[in-house]
């Protein structure tokens, strides 16, 4: 015979993406892409997470968006994880892209 107790230490419900914040970083993504060198097929594509990321524990704070990169055969949070350099490079300049036009609007409106 096999006893369990459970009990819940944490409980938060999932959180949508905010559309105009989605819009941006893609905007930023495609941006950035159209840049670098090498073939790019004009497209960045959107994805759908069900991972219970911060933005869980944020979006009662601010408005939240997420910038993901990809993983070799899509496999992340694992020892088996593996990204490229240029990949991560490539998301870091379109989180820069972003960051610039988020904050010359803002100073602008200002």
């Amino acid at each position: 015979m096999v006893n369990c107790t459970i009990e819940r230490k944490h409980t938060a419900d999932a959180v949508h993406c905010d559309s105009g914040l989605s819009v941006q970083l893609k905007r930023a993504a495609h941006s950035t892409m159209n840049k670098m060198p090498g073939k790019f097929n004009g497209q960045v594509p959107v994805l759908m997470s069900g991972a219970g990321h911060d933005a869980m524990a944020m979006s009662h704070l601010t408005k939240v968006g997420m910038l993901f990169v990809r993983c070799r055969g899509g496999i992340s949070h694992s020892p088996d994880e593996y990204v490229l350099d240029d990949d991560v490079w490539a998301a870091g300049l379109a989180l820069l892209h972003f960051l610039d036009q988020h904050l010359t609007s803002d100073h602008m409106s200002s």
